[in-house]
């Protein structure tokens, strides 16, 4: 009966191979093109390669893991900047005025972004209208006034929407801001609120789409649209087109996600909005909002009251990695298994738009990944596979059994 213990003993073996298995059927990789300098690198993924983000790395040519970021909060993201030194009162006309400077986030100077928008709370006995005048200090000498050919506004006329909000350029550290009433008594300046941000004419888009529209039940007085996309998609802008005539309006976008415990009452996560306007007779018109990106299938856009819409186009952009990467070294995204994580939190590093000036690096074709880790099967996937074959075993083992009974029996007889 050795024979059956050597059979016994290979049938075992095969079933401890099985129950280490591991599914490398779905790994590939793909070549990302080599970086002409060293520093950091860009890599824009495709449709393909965003569906698998969840099992996505980078590796060197030896397959040693390489740490990476996912362009989340990037050049177009607005980013709120500290104040401090701040000062308010009234100037020798005695208009309200303050000045501050600007604390910046670690790594970052002067133009991180392109613009400053500031948020200011104002107090005031309606109806009143005031021209904002804005000097800064610039890194040497005293302050110089902001020469504009159109000069900025604020406003509450009661029977208007209040205007607080206005952009300046963002050339220096120290700004004064002052009201000078041109209607009513000038409100008073409680503070402020500064946002840097970039000029949404300038966000570039991997596609432009034009959603579907239906008009949605306002629990304020304007204007809801529900927008709709084929798929989830990273929205970072819209193009929002007002029937004529229309001055500033601040339009606002939402992303509408479904409510795990409610079904019927989905969630609204804001993303932002802008100020657009459409005034043919002034041969000026405004319809690009900036927004914080957001993966979503459903908007919902919020007009104020009397302002009608014409059309809107989203802008979509793809998810882009950032690593850093040494000039003609060659590097590969794996795909498809578990993930192979570097050491270290790259994050930490102190944020910076250079990152984002480099034109994105392009992938190449897939190809098949030896150096990818498959996926471990539980208990019950690893058994289906093989059990076709325990059972083909256990028949063979008993054929050859049959076998070698029925030839004893023929050389006893």
């Amino acid at each position: 009966m050795t024979w059956l213990g050597t059979g016994l003993t290979g049938l075992a073996a095969v079933l401890l191979l099985g129950c280490a298995a591991e599914d490398r059927s779905h790994l590939a990789r793909r070549p990302v093109e080599a970086p002409g300098i060293s520093g950091w690198a860009r890599v824009r993924l495709d449709g393909a390669a965003q569906r698998d983000l969840a099992t996505l790395w980078i590796g060197d040519a030896e397959g040693h893991p390489i740490p990476f970021l996912i362009e989340r909060e990037g050049l177009w993201s607005p980013q709120v900047l500290e104040t401090t030194g701040y000062l308010a009162g009234k100037d020798a006309r005695g208009h309200p005025t303050a000045e501050f400077a600007l604390k910046f986030p670690g790594g970052w100077q002067v133009r991180e972004r392109e613009q400053l928008r500031l948020d200011l709370d104002l107090q005031g006995e309606a109806p009143w209208v005031a021209r904002v005048e804005i000097s800064r200090r610039m890194e040497k000498g005293g302050f110089l006034s902001l020469e504009r050919d159109a000069p900025y506004f604020v406003y509450d006329l009661s029977n208007d929407r209040h205007t607080s909000q206005i952009t300046l350029p963002w050339d220096a550290e120290r700004y004064r801001v002052t009201l000078v009433p041109t209607q009513g008594k000038a409100p008073k300046l409680m503070g402020l609120r500064v946002t840097a941000s970039t000029w949404p004419e300038q966000l570039g888009a991997d596609e432009v789409v034009t959603p579907g529209m239906a008009k949605g039940e306002a629990k304020s007085p304007g204007e809801v649209w529900l927008l709709s996309l084929p798929t989830a998609e990273r929205v970072v802008a819209a193009d929002v087109q007002l029937k004529p005539p229309v001055a500033p309006v601040y339009v606002t976008m939402e992303a509408v996600e479904t409510n795990a415990e409610d079904a019927k009452r989905p969630l609204h996560r804001p993303m932002g909005g802008g100020t657009v306007w459409n005034l043919p007779a002034l041969q000026t018109r405004a319809t690009r909002i900036a927004l914080d990106p957001a993966i979503a299938e459903r908007l919902r856009l919020q007009l104020p009251e009397n302002v009608e819409l014409d059309s809107v186009k989203l802008l979509i952009r793809h998810e882009v990695l950032l690593f850093p990467a040494e000039a003609a070294k060659a590097y590969f995204l794996h795909l498809g298994g578990r993930v192979k994580r570097a050491p270290g939190d790259l994050g930490a590093l102190p944020p910076s738009r250079v990152v984002y000036g480099r034109t994105p690096l392009k992938l190449g074709t897939t190809e098949a990944d030896a150096q990818g880790l498959g996926v471990i099967l539980d208990k019950g996937e690893q058994t289906r596979p093989w059990l076709a074959w325990v059972v083909g075993l256990v028949v063979a083992a008993l054929g050859f059994a049959a076998f070698k009974l029925l030839k004893n029996d023929e050389e006893t007889t």
